[in-house]
């Protein structure tokens, strides 16, 4: 009985251990139930149960079954690519072998492992030593390392592996009772351990400063392609204004026809003209021309699409913010409420397909928010919207362009997802 309880113990620990190690790193899946995901850890807890309570198996095979069975638990539990996973396993159990082996080399220059005692009291500290690093491990890395793709990690996987497999080695040969050559196998497993940690450290400083590098190469990109669509919204909107100069010659051509008795060719020409001007025509007028250009045609893209708009604005003559800030702020904002309006079922009378825009500007306080209904629950962590996509780089770049737009006039932003809508607010003072 005693012994089944020191099992469940060290069990336990291993199991707050794993967790810890895979939260760190990767998502939880997204369960109905929000209760699956507490089982977590019992789920752990019985594979390493079963683990110590089984026929040790040939010395090479005892970390094998526990990269599978650790990886098949994190494989139902958290939101991860398999490659990834056994890395992540390999990495997991090289870190235990590697505290198992310098503990034990320890206790064999000093102490009998003869006894049973001595064998417990090393298996105790593995146990606590490995729970030490892996929450040291979790609050250094929670949410940095998450954005590594899967490509990095197959870059970096190598490292991991290599390093279980020298340990092994180490810990395969032969135990020999001299002071020397214990203090030889713990500098070794010691020198390997520090130098792996060396290693993998500068592995992910270097992946993180490559990821920054992408985002920052991808938000030039972004803000390159806004400006370019804002500088064909300028020519647009120029077009409509010599369309509206040349109105009189219009009207003197319809007059025309009327009097020369061409009533069904003034008729047609009426409708042709009325026609583009209820496509070109901008429907909202806040009189500053950007923010004119960018609303009207992000209206005119909702109504082709089936998607109602509402505003609530009033005059933004004295709007300074730069043309190339409104352009990222709106077009970014205006896309994502209408891509998740797409992804409604027109069918489902119960939910609507519509747009709730406020921008409006009053003793020097701009507010700005727009609300629009969800498909499903968005996960927000932070004001950062959680992605499970396999490319987190490119996902969630627009909106962090408008929050860095927002923290550039010295702005707060709030991100909500509730009860079926999605909205997002900012305040910016002038």
């Amino acid at each position: 009985m005693e012994h089944l309880f020191r099992c469940l113990i060290l069990s336990i620990m291993i199991s707050i251990s794993c967790q810890l190690f895979y939260e760190t790193i990767v998502p939880y899946r997204k369960w109905q139930q929000r209760w699956i995901k507490y089982t977590v850890i019992p789920a752990f807890t019985a594979v390493f149960l079963i683990i110590s309570s089984t026929r040790v198996p040939p010395f090479i095979l005892r970390p094998l079954r526990i990269i599978l069975l650790t990886a098949t638990i994190a494989q139902i539990y958290f939101q991860i690519h398999f490659v990834k996973n056994i890395i992540l396993s390999v990495l997991f159990c090289g870190i235990y072998w590697g505290i198992s082996t310098a503990v034990w080399s320890v206790f064999s220059m000093y102490t009998d492992f003869s006894y049973e005692s001595t064998r417990q009291l090393s298996e105790n500290l593995t146990e606590v030593l490995q729970l030490s690093v892996i929450i040291a491990f979790h609050y250094r890395y929670k949410d940095r390392i998450r954005s590594l793709t899967k490509l990095h990690w197959q870059k970096i996987g190598i490292l991991p592996l290599l390093y279980l497999i020298t340990v092994i080695a180490i810990d395969m040969i032969p135990n020999t009772p001299t002071t020397t050559d214990n203090y030889a196998r713990f500098a070794t497993v010691s020198g390997v351990a520090t130098l792996s940690i060396f290693l993998f450290y500068y592995a992910i400083r270097t992946l993180e400063k490559e990821e920054a590098l992408r985002k920052l190469q991808l938000r030039a990109e972004h803000a390159h392609n806004q400006l370019t669509m804002y500088h064909t919204m300028q020519k647009h909107y120029e077009q409509q204004q010599r369309f509206l100069h040349d109105y009189k010659n219009q009207l003197n051509c319809i007059h025309g026809l009327l009097d020369s008795g061409k009533t069904a060719e003034a008729s047609e020409y009426i409708s042709r003209i009325t026609g583009n001007l209820r496509t070109q025509f901008g429907a909202v007028n806040t009189n500053h021309m950007i923010v004119n250009i960018i609303l009207n045609q992000k209206y005119q893209i909702a109504c082709d699409k089936a998607i109602a708009m509402t505003f609530v604005i009033n005059d933004l003559s004295k709007l300074t913010i730069l043309e190339e800030d409104l352009v990222t702020l709106l077009t970014n904002l205006l896309d994502n409420a209408i891509e998740a309006c797409e992804k409604l079922d027109p069918n489902n009378l119960s939910v609507s397909r519509i747009i709730l825009f406020k921008m409006v500007l009053e003793d020097g306080q701009l507010i700005l928010s727009i609300r629009n209904p969800a498909s499903k629950t968005v996960r927000i962590i932070n004001n950062t919207i959680c992605t499970s996509k396999d490319n987190p780089i490119q996902h969630g770049i627009g909106l962090s362009n408008v929050d860095s737009v927002i923290k550039k006039y010295g702005g707060t932003s709030v991100i909500k997802c509730e009860n079926g809508w999605f909205s997002f607010s900012a305040m910016i003072c002038f």
